[in-house]
């Protein structure tokens, strides 16, 4: 159970860290205006301390296995804006196109482990080799689905049933190289059982990957 955790954890400081390596990076490479510096310093102080929040609650998720996690209403497009900084870095470093097409709602989330969630998703499409990325939100009745889709590799039939799975890569060689632990998937699906819901995956060879999940959420007429 410690070897899961630390595997997990170090997994999930990899994401966050690529961003504040970026910024910092640029911060100290490039003469930039006052207010890109101040906007970059203060991405890199806002990971740092979600990292710092997050360390404490994989520690409950994976040593403690709790499962009281306390989920608050959130603006899904509030969200998402927080969500695009750490999510465009790493569109932009693989030339892929991010777009984002959500309708707005309030759905409960622990926004520590929502973000986790999503950054990991994304990371897995950018991987596919793709050209662009949807993150899409409907709203339907006391439902709220989140899609992400990507126009890339693909996922064989054969080994869509297993991603899940802690430890297992479809690309094996490239995931080694990546210094990836095949934990990314797994973990989204703590956190999905979480928030009361649950990941599917559709996937076709060569056309690419469509992911989502339901939440509940406020209806907008019942605010």
């Amino acid at each position: 159970q410690k070897e899961d955790f630390t595997a997990n954890f170090a997994h999930e400081l990899k994401t966050p860290l690529t961003s504040v390596i970026g910024y910092a990076d640029m911060l100290y490479q490039r003469d930039l205006p006052r207010e890109e510096v101040k906007s970059a310093a203060g991405y890199i102080l806002n990971e740092g301390m979600r990292l710092e929040s997050l360390s404490l609650k994989l520690m409950d998720l994976f040593v403690l296995d709790k499962q009281d996690f306390f989920l608050e209403p959130l603006s899904v497009q509030e969200m998402f804006e927080n969500l695009r900084q750490g999510i465009e870095p790493v569109c932009e470093k693989n030339r892929v196109a991010l777009h984002l097409e959500l309708e707005e709602s309030c759905i409960e989330v622990d926004f520590d482990l929502f973000k986790t969630m999503i950054l990991n998703l994304v990371d897995n499409a950018v991987k596919a080799d793709c050209e662009d990325i949807w993150i899409r939100g409907k709203q339907s009745k006391n439902f709220y689905q989140i899609m992400i889709k990507d126009n890339g590799k693909g996922i064989p039939v054969d080994e869509l049933g297993r991603i899940t799975e802690a430890f297992y890569m479809v690309d094996k060689s490239r995931s080694r190289s990546e210094h990836g632990a095949g934990l990314g998937l797994a973990l989204v699906s703590r956190i999905a059982k979480l928030h009361d819901t649950k990941i599917h995956y559709e996937s076709e060879s060569g056309k690419g990957t469509k992911v989502y999940f339901d939440m509940k959420a406020e209806a907008l007429d019942e605010k």
